[in-house]
């Protein structure tokens, strides 16, 4: 308990300038063209979350003590503060930031097979023990898993959420919804090993300080926990808000309505189709 109580906010310069920097640019082109109030406030929260993330006592007590405080920063970059963006980004600007000579990318990235393989690859690749603890022992090394984190998650969560444009096409929300179904599998089966293992898997935190009365495996579980429940209920969400969506768009179609048929003599009726049993 000691240690808990000498963990600090770390104030990192390149996260502070970093997303700095972000937030500054995005006021800035949002001031050469109309955006609406909610997506700006969306996304500044997606920033506000991340900054949280990567600066507040939960980055120290990952980096030092928990396995589970580690997950839950990583859950915060990758399903909270990148979906926010995307949902904050207008499509006149995302189209803005990408360049033409990257088009071609970009697109082949954000589409369904391609996203997803690129979200559930860094999501495993960075939880290999062997990798974690590299990235554990070297700051450039951990800076970077952040990165690749916060980027896989945008192009993860990009044929599901955001603005469609002509240069950027979504698919439609039966794809949608099926992509998010199938999202939730690779990050069950990561979080049940993480729960129901035996074994502490990283021996990182075996070493580290016991806090809370968790012992490393115990910790690592609690980890598995954590990546299990909040990622169902934000996926599950997600697929909730695009069927409501899908069906309200359905419902404002206009009714379909029967043609008239011309008879002979200038007058008109309704084709209308006989009862059955009638």
């Amino acid at each position: 308990m000691n240690e808990l109580l000498q963990v600090g906010w770390t104030w990192s310069p390149s996260v502070v300038i970093g997303f700095t920097v972000w937030t500054l640019l995005y006021i800035r082109l949002c001031r050469t063209r109309h955006t609406p109030l909610g997506q700006q406030v969306l996304f500044h929260l997606g920033t506000l979350v991340g900054l949280l993330a990567l600066v507040s006592p939960l980055d120290e007590l990952g980096d030092e003590y928990l396995f589970s405080a580690h997950m839950v920063q990583h859950l915060l970059l990758m399903f909270v503060t990148a979906p926010l963006w995307l949902i904050g980004t207008p499509g006149w600007l995302f189209d803005r930031s990408v360049p033409q000579g990257l088009e071609h990318l970009v697109r082949k990235l954000t589409e369904p097979v391609a996203a997803f393989v690129v979200f559930v690859v860094v999501l495993y690749v960075w939880h290999i023990p062997a990798v974690y603890n590299i990235a554990q022992e070297s700051e450039t090394t951990h800076i970077f898993e952040h990165l690749t984190f916060i980027g896989a998650a945008i192009i993860g969560w990009r044929p599901v959420i955001g603005a469609e444009t002509s240069r950027f096409p979504m698919p439609g929300p039966p794809l949608r919804m099926l992509y998010l179904f199938l999202l939730a599998l690779p990050c069950t089966a990561l979080a049940a090993a993480l729960t129901f293992a035996h074994v502490p898997l990283y021996p990182f935190y075996v070493d580290a300080p016991h806090i809370f009365g968790l012992n490393a495996l115990q910790d690592q579980n609690l980890g598995g926990l954590f990546m299990w429940l909040p990622t169902h209920i934000i996926l599950l969400s997600a697929m909730g808000i695009t069927f409501l969506k899908w069906f309200a768009d359905v419902g404002r179609q206009p009714e379909w309505d029967p043609p008239k048929l011309d008879r002979p003599g200038g007058h008109s009726s309704t084709n209308k189709i006989p009862e059955l049993g009638v």
